[in-house]
């Protein structure tokens, strides 16, 4: 063993570098690893694959370039070598390897959930860093014969351990959004690995048997070195200054997508890396049993109905409970959402057969889904084999879209709703008031009702002008034959004033909160009726179309049994 160590110690002749060059290298090196680091997490927090795909491809090339610039500036460090001629072709070839194994690597390196995977992908991106400083050197080696086993052994194990670190430490930033077990990458993690790269790059000049002292023809090595640093300054720089800009245009990406479904999610750095970290899930996230279904009842204060609208509810090992805007929003930039909506369909039909089967056959769900999935052509034959593999009646479903969809997709929604019409299923206008709000497609639109918009009820009984508005839409609907339900019904003065404006059809925790998809017919036949009555019992006597003491017409037919379908 002191054999073989003496032997490799020989083969080290090139000199550490002293310590003033030491030091500049090596803040050089840490700037270069921050930058590095910006320019993956533009990527991890990328969302659609578009956009990931053009952000990996500029971080790489900027990344392979100062990294490139890096290895270049660090050979005149040594005075055994700041004499040799930098020959073109050869520092060219190790600026296009570090490039494309940059690209190879950093689609993985920034949004893989596996740390198996990152260490692999961090070996062959150490493994192309050390090639294209082999290519760069190529001309200063005496022989690539006489090699230091122990220095190329060395400069594998620390290269891999900087790329792998860098990556795992990427990661945990970005988990460090969502809970407090991780920390994001400091300052001096930075300075260590830009430590850890000033050893690795004095091991790589050492791996080889090298030419020292002048070299024939050498060049002014101040020029070349000025010239490598301005480089590598410009492309960090120009990139840098791309980010922010493109980060604007990704989150205008999603504001528009987000138009397109219910969306009460805020737009902002938190939100941009908790949709990166799902996308990165996703696959695994994909699954129906992973997509558990609540449920918020729609009562009737004069009719025996009941609706119940399907609320998606997520919880992750990893990620923990996730927000069902911010999942469904990464889907439609993922161009899963035909896929998920889908899913959520067979779940809520699932759940539909399930509870007729335990006596709720009165019941009727509501689920929302997207633009994309409702306008493919075979959704209705799709949705019709469904609810008939079940015995399901299309009148059983009801399908929810935003009026911000219905309406800016025109003529092409009008169609794929007038073939769901056909088939026997619903759909309703959601959210109406909170967009558009366009009354003259009201009469044009092959729609069933509409659902207000919370802002409808805020501060409903103090505003005499929003009292009004609802009794014209109430009147307005009546006439074309659209059923109303309002939204977020909290307190009994909204419920009052709803009454008043002749809006009868009611959602919100006034009533009940969403009720998880097994306990359903347990809250059915014993907690319905007392809810229903105590909602009663908030609203006058007279004039709004209580049930009588004796009107048993919401009661069960027999014990156990539920109440006869509704009028």
């Amino acid at each position: 063993m002191v054999s073989i160590w003496q032997g490799a110690m020989q083969v080290f002749v090139v000199g550490f570098p002293p310590l003033l060059q030491s030091l500049l290298f090596w803040v050089f090196a840490a700037l270069v690893v921050h930058v590095c680091q910006q320019l993956v997490e533009h990527t991890a927090y990328s969302v659609d694959p578009s956009s990931r795909r053009i952000s990996a491809s500029h971080a790489a090339l900027c990344i392979g370039s100062i990294v490139w610039a890096l290895d270049v500036v660090g050979l005149f460090m040594y005075a055994e070598l700041s004499h040799h001629v930098l020959k073109l072709v050869p520092a060219l070839s190790g600026l296009v390897i570090m490039v494309v194994s940059a690209r190879l690597t950093i689609p993985t390196l920034s949004t893989s959930a596996s740390k198996r995977r990152i260490a692999l992908t961090s070996a062959w991106l150490a493994l192309g860093a050390l090639a294209g400083h082999f290519t760069i050197t190529s001309s200063h080696v005496q022989s690539f014969a006489q090699i230091n086993g122990l220095a190329i052994v060395l400069s594998l194990g620390i290269a891999t351990g900087i790329s792998c670190y860098c990556a795992i430490r990427h990661r945990a930033a970005k988990l460090s959004v969502l809970t407090p077990r991780y920390r994001s990458q400091t300052w001096a993690d930075k300075l260590l690995c830009g430590g850890a790269i000033l050893v690795l790059h004095w091991l790589l000049v050492n791996t080889f048997a090298m030419h020292l002292g002048d070299f024939d023809g050498a060049t002014d090595g101040t020029a070349l070195l000025f010239i490598v640093l301005v480089f590598a300054m410009a492309v960090a720089l120009e990139h840098l200054s791309n980010l922010r800009s493109d980060a604007g245009r990704q989150q205008l990406l999603r504001r528009g997508l987000s138009m397109m479904r219910t969306s009460a999610v805020a737009p902002n750095a938190h939100s941009d890396i908790q949709q990166s970290l799902i996308a990165d899930h996703l696959d695994r996230l994909l699954h129906p049993d992973n997509l558990a279904l609540h449920f918020q009842p729609i009562i009737h204060t004069q009719r025996n109905e009941l609706q119940l609208e399907a609320l998606l509810r997520l919880t992750d090992t990893t990620l923990g409970r996730i927000n069902p805007e911010t999942f469904l929003l990464v889907c439609e930039l993922q161009g899963k959402t035909a896929e998920v909506d889908r899913m959520i369909l067979c779940n809520a039909l699932d759940n539909l057969h399930t509870w007729r089967t335990q006596g709720l056959d009165a019941v009727t769900i509501s689920v929302n889904v997207a633009p994309v999935t409702l306008m493919h052509e075979s959704f209705a034959p799709w949705l019709g084999l469904q609810l008939a593999q079940r015995a399901l009646p299309p009148r059983a479903l009801k399908l929810e879209m935003t009026e911000h969809a219905i309406i800016a997709l025109g003529p092409q929604m009008v169609a794929a709703i007038r073939a769901l019409s056909t088939l026997g299923v619903a759909v309703l206008m959601d959210d109406f008031g909170a967009g558009y709000s366009s009354l003259g497609m009201l009469a044009e639109l092959p729609i069933a009702g509409i659902k207000c918009d919370r802002l409808f009820v805020r501060q409903l009984p103090q505003d005499r002008r929003r009292q009004k508005l609802l009794r014209h839409i109430s009147a307005l609907a009546r006439d074309l034959g659209l059923s109303v339900v309002v939204e977020g019904v909290e307190t009994p003065d909204e419920l009052r004033a709803l009454a008043a404006a002749g809006l009868h059809h009611i959602q919100g925790y006034l009533f009940s909160h969403p009720i998880a998809a097994p306990d359903v017919p347990t809250w059915y036949h014993t907690q319905l009726q007392p809810q229903r009555e105590a909602l009663l019992a908030l609203l006058p006597p007279t004039g709004n179309g209580r049930a009588s003491d004796t009107d048993t017409s919401f009661m069960p037919t027999q014990p156990g049994l539920p109440w006869a379908p509704g009028a």
